[in-house]
């Protein structure tokens, strides 16, 4: 899952906006310049929430440039999506990934983001979360810090230009994330409005450790001799058998033996694994750990790592002795929770977002930031010739955000799953129960 208060737009809030102008300036900026549309212009109504066609924008360049970037990222390092790329490495966003053709993954993408924003600030609003001064404070110092990190207020103001928002739409953004923080306290509060009980967790997640014996050497990734593997087989069934006889003593005694036992160098940090439906463990081992009650152990299961036996911890338990794992499952919960809210608002584009041809917008887009970072570029060559930073990496996702660095662009938004590369499952590292 993609992080909401995380990168350079969960930094940063300042609302310092003046009350109101005399005259309305002409619209601009690189929005404008590529679709004709006023970035001022409300994009969609969701409820009695509006967002402006740069917000938008913004996020249906960031669904492309992501999902650009991570394809390009994949076909890279494991050779997988070559059929997405024309010979010139060009992203066909023609081409169907999971039956849905690449552009409409990334409209839905931004769709999403829309969506999600509006239950943000819809559940705050009916719930009174608002911002207060310690909370700006904070705010205002990270930006400061995030500023200067950044090589000051012009280097700040340049990646505002090239990101297609102004600073208003910027301090929105951020203070939503703020806002999605102030929400996920509350689910974590007791008796507050959104408060989850750890025991509530047991219905969506797993707490599963497990001894594993292996079957194949770790270091080579061959199998052991059909000797070996019958010594490994016999010794899970006399360690099932203790098991099996423990009564009241069991996690005890599991615990005991997996220390002694296990193979599996990554459980031993956290005495097991989170398991949800969609993880991606091996079959076996994630169908048995959502299948046990907590305190059950399992029979002998057998995957490609060996031979498992998986103990089903109590979930108040281990988000006692582990607080990172009850952050994790709240933040999970109350993405679920907004992520319906969305679903269910009635979702209405002005007419001018609605004719707009997302494809030709992102390469008209990306075209005009290759042309202002030339520009700025051939700028600084007059100069001492530094690197400004502003180039955005066309070659693998350029644009608003392909590299992470840009506002509220990291994931932020919980509608942005898809912002991840596609994952095939293949590629998962083997730690024994193969997460």
């Amino acid at each position: 899952m993609k992080r909401l208060c995380s990168g350079l737009m969960a930094l940063v809030l300042i609302v310092s906006l003046a009350a109101g102008c005399a005259k309305k300036e002409p619209p601009s900026g690189i929005f404008y310049d590529v679709t004709g549309i006023d970035p001022r212009n409300t994009a969609y109504t969701v409820g009695d929430v509006t967002f402006p066609a740069e917000a938008y924008l913004y996020w249906a360049a960031y669904a492309c440039s992501s999902m650009e970037y991570n394809l390009n990222m994949y076909r890279a390092y494991y050779g997988l999506y070559e059929e997405m790329f024309d010979e010139d490495g060009n992203l066909l966003w023609d081409k169907e990934l999971e039956g849905t053709p690449l552009i409409e993954q990334a409209e839905q993408q931004a769709e999403g983001n829309v969506r999600f924003y509006a239950a943000i600030e819809s559940k705050a609003k009916e719930l009174g979360v608002a911002l207060d001064e310690e909370d700006r404070a904070q705010l205002a110092e990270s930006f400061a810090d995030t500023m200067e990190q950044m090589g000051g207020e012009e280097e700040f103001q340049e990646n505002l230009k090239l990101m297609g928002i102004s600073r208003e739409t910027f301090d929105r953004i951020t203070e939503d994330g703020m806002l999605f923080q102030k929400l996920l306290d509350l689910v974590m509060e007791e008796d507050s409005a959104l408060y989850v009980a750890p025991e509530t967790y047991e219905e969506s997640a797993s707490y599963a450790d497990h001894i594993l014996l292996g079957t194949t050497n770790q270091e080579t990734g061959e199998a052991l001799s059909d000797e070996e593997i019958a010594r490994k087989r016999a010794t899970a069934e006399d360690l099932l058998g203790q098991l099996q006889s423990a009564g009241d003593g069991v996690e005890a005694l599991f615990d005991q033996l997996a220390e002694e036992y296990s193979e599996d160098p990554g459980r031993a940090a956290a005495k097991g694994y989170m398991v949800t439906a969609d993880s991606s463990f091996v079959p076996e081992f994630l169908d048995t750990a959502l299948a046990l009650e907590p305190g059950q152990v399992s029979d002998i299961v057998e995957s490609t790592y060996g031979y498992h036996i998986l103990y089903r911890r109590h979930m108040a338990d281990v988000l006692r002795e582990q607080p990172e794992q009850a952050s994790a499952l709240a933040e999970e919960h109350l993405y679920d929770q907004l992520a319906q809210l969305a679903d269910g608002f009635d979702l209405k584009a002005s007419e001018e977002i609605s004719a707009l041809d997302l494809k030709a917008f992102y390469t008209s887009y990306n075209a005009k930031v290759e042309e202002i970072s030339a520009a700025k570029a051939a700028e600084n060559d007059t100069g001492d010739g530094a690197d400004t930073g502003t180039d955005t990496g066309a070659d693998t996702g350029s644009g608003a955000a392909a590299d992470g660095n840009s506002a509220a662009a990291d994931g932020n938004s919980a509608a942005a799953d898809g912002n991840s590369a596609p994952a095939d499952g293949n590629s998962a590292p083997a730690d024994g129960a193969g997460e």
